[in-house]
């Protein structure tokens, strides 16, 4: 397979799995803190969490922490591709009107890296959860970037 397609490929995976956890959290508590996931060495993905008993209720605090213990991954060799994700609210509305996102940045030891951005709205949740959130995205915007932690 090409380089650009497993790239392509693994940054799917990733993504599948960085939603499929935001779509969960976001319908069970209404909000979001930043969060990972990686790919192994033999292509599995799991969810990254950083080992402290406390974490810091300051979401860019907590970005912090979740970056240094990706790097530290990575510097390990314990990770060929890596997904952080964060809440955001988006500074002008999305076409479908939604004003918050899922903001997922992806890496690749490969040196592949983009930032998607998915805007959501959250829909239900009321009358004591009688009626269940839904969560529902809107059009997902793609943009090449660099990589930050695996060019440490």
């Amino acid at each position: 397979m090409p380089a650009e397609e497993h790239d392509r490929r693994t940054a799917n995976q990733l993504l599948n799995a960085t939603m499929s956890y935001a779509r969960l959290i976001l319908r069970r508590y209404g909000e979001l803190g930043p969060f990972g996931f990686a790919m192994d060495r033999e292509g599995h993905i799991f969810r990254e969490t950083v080992d402290l008993p406390l974490l810091p209720t300051d979401p860019q605090r907590l970005w912090k922490l979740l970056a240094q213990h990706m790097a530290d991954r990575v510097r390990r060799g314990a990770a060929q591709a890596l997904a952080m994700a964060a809440n955001v609210s988006l500074s002008e509305p999305s076409a479908e009107g939604y004003r918050d996102a899922v903001v997922v940045s992806i890496e690749e030891e490969s040196g592949y890296a983009i930032d998607v951005t998915i805007p959501y709205k959250i829909m239900g949740g009321q009358l004591r959860n009688l009626l269940p959130r839904r969560i529902v995205l809107g059009k997902m915007m793609v943009a090449d970037t660099v990589c930050r932690i695996f060019s440490n």
